[in-house]
């Protein structure tokens, strides 16, 4: 699995889901199935409680993540990778009440913000 320009990794422990952010960082990832059509993770995710609200301070927790990785390629140098990684917060959102359409543009800071994909789904790329 590649993600986030790092290097490939096989089953990897520690996962930066939203690229470019501390926003959601998924840790001590248990892999099943790793290697088959579709691999699944159970871990923890440190996620920046205060990402999609207006708040300076910042409050970072930790909850229940799943991983699913999907959808496996070809790459060069005769490797294989996932392309499609959802992840699913086992006890729903950190960000309760907070809308899947969100728009950052009238925030004083982080304007153009980078908000997690509606359907908790990512690209994976064979980096």
């Amino acid at each position: 699995m590649s993600f986030c320009g790092g290097h490939p990794q096989p089953a990897p422990s520690v996962v930066d889901v939203i690229c470019d952010t501390d926003d959601i960082t998924a840790r001590d990832l248990a892999w099943t199935a790793w290697g088959k059509p579709t691999a699944t993770a159970d871990g923890r995710a440190v996620v920046d409680l205060c990402a999609y609200e207006d708040c300076h301070t910042g409050a970072f927790g930790t909850v229940a993540i799943k991983l699913i990785a999907s959808q496996i390629t070809a790459c060069p140098g005769k490797r294989r990778a996932y392309t499609t990684l959802r992840y699913v917060f086992v006890h729903g959102s950190p960000w309760p009440g907070i809308p899947a359409d969100l728009n950052t543009s009238g925030y004083i800071a982080g304007a153009h913000r980078i908000l997690p994909p509606r359907n908790q789904t990512v690209g994976l790329t064979c980096d």
